[in-house]
């Protein structure tokens, strides 16, 4: 079991990757919608152009629906819903863009401070577990005191069940792969090397001391470069989020939406071992986080937004399914803006949003 406070994803080697038909998607070919969300009313219209490595090849290219149907260049309906499109240039396709047509998406909040780029830095810390660990309570316990301390407010909690298959809130993802690559860079602590041991057990106040100087490390060894603000909606069974980041540093930023359910009930192995909590119900579980590649080259990074300029704005809008069995009424989102240093992109800041709820732009 490993604990994880996030001070870089990994930034997958994978440059492009074929499909079954033969057709190479590519990391330089984007399809740019004019907007990301549009009323379904059958006259609001989102416009298309390609570019490829920042070229416009829009009149060389053809853009189809996610179904493989010709779309064109411009997109309206009058029935709600999310839908995808993706062009193909030279023998090369663009990922995949969502279009949401709601008239029901809560409006963003508005910027409360304009002028104001000095945002609230939030870590991401993930919990790799299992319900078949044995050591993952006291873990957990150590993480209660925390949330406790003054630092709940300097982090976002995910835990990654990816370990044991019959666990009940088991992620099938490679996202604990990627994290226990040699070429990750991001700050760990190991739960049976960086907890004292006392009296034969973990000691959960030396956990909870560690896990606060690897947040407050995360946090200010790279102060936040962008804020987020968000809105959120279900549409039948999918959870469409529209983002907006607001850069502090002008950079490129990438941005990432995850799905995350609580109150999941499974049996933790030694459970009574540490601490007065129901180890059985698990929260922060994490549902579904977008990724391309496979494996150790998985990349968690985000979607591009380009580079935007210090005190602008960027956006994009996400369409997440959710699959039976998960209770979309006790699940939220983790949201996510990584930057790029050094050649890696790391998660600089996230916040947590609702289900149907928004979030403003934070500041110090």
């Amino acid at each position: 079991m490993k604990i994880s406070v996030l001070s870089a994803l990994a930034v997958c080697g994978l440059v492009s990757c074929s499909k079954d038909d033969g057709v190479v998607i590519s990391d330089v070919l984007k399809v740019v919608p004019s907007k990301m969300l549009i009323e379904p009313n059958g006259f609001d219209v989102v416009t298309f152009t390609v570019e490829y490595d920042g070229i416009d090849v829009t009149d060389k290219s053809t853009v189809y629906m996610a179904d493989g149907s010709v779309a064109g260049l411009t997109f309206a309906t009058d029935v709600e819903g999310s839908y995808g499109f993706y062009a193909e240039y030279n023998g090369e396709r663009s990922e995949t863009v969502t279009i949401v047509a709601t008239g029901s998406m809560p409006a963003i909040p508005e910027d409360p401070e304009p002028d104001n780029t000095a945002f609230v830095r939030r870590a991401l810390m993930i919990l790799f577990t299992s319900t078949d660990c044995s050591m993952c309570p006291y873990a957990i316990s150590a993480l209660h005191q925390l949330s406790l301390s003054p630092a709940r407010n300097s982090y976002v909690l995910v835990e990654c069940h990816s370990v044991a298959r019959n666990d009940p809130a088991y992620y099938s993802g490679p996202l604990m792969s990627v994290y226990g690559s040699d070429v990750t860079p991001y700050v760990s602590a190991d739960l049976d090397v960086n907890l004292a041991i006392v009296g034969g057990n973990p000691s959960i106040d030396a956990g909870m001391r560690n896990y606060w100087s690897l947040v407050n490390e995360a946090a200010s060894s790279r102060p936040a470069q962008a804020g987020i603000a968000a809105s959120s909606v279900l549409i039948g069974s999918t959870v469409s989020v529209s983002m907006s980041v607001k850069a502090a540093q002008t950079g490129e930023y990438k941005v990432a939406a995850w799905l995350l359910e609580d109150d999941i009930y499974g049996s933790q192995l030694n459970s009574g071992a540490a601490g007065n909590i129901d180890f059985n119900t698990h929260n922060d579980c994490l549902r579904y986080a977008q990724y391309t590649g496979s494996g150790r080259d998985a990349d968690y990074t985000g979607v591009s937004l380009g580079t935007v300029n210090a005190g602008e704005e960027a956006g994009y809008t996400f369409s997440i399914p959710v699959e039976d069995g998960w209770d979309v009424d006790n699940c939220h989102l983790v949201l996510l803006v990584t930057a790029e240093d050094g050649g890696s992109f790391y998660v600089n800041n996230a916040a947590k949003c609702e289900i149907g709820g928004t979030v403003a732009y934070e500041y110090e």
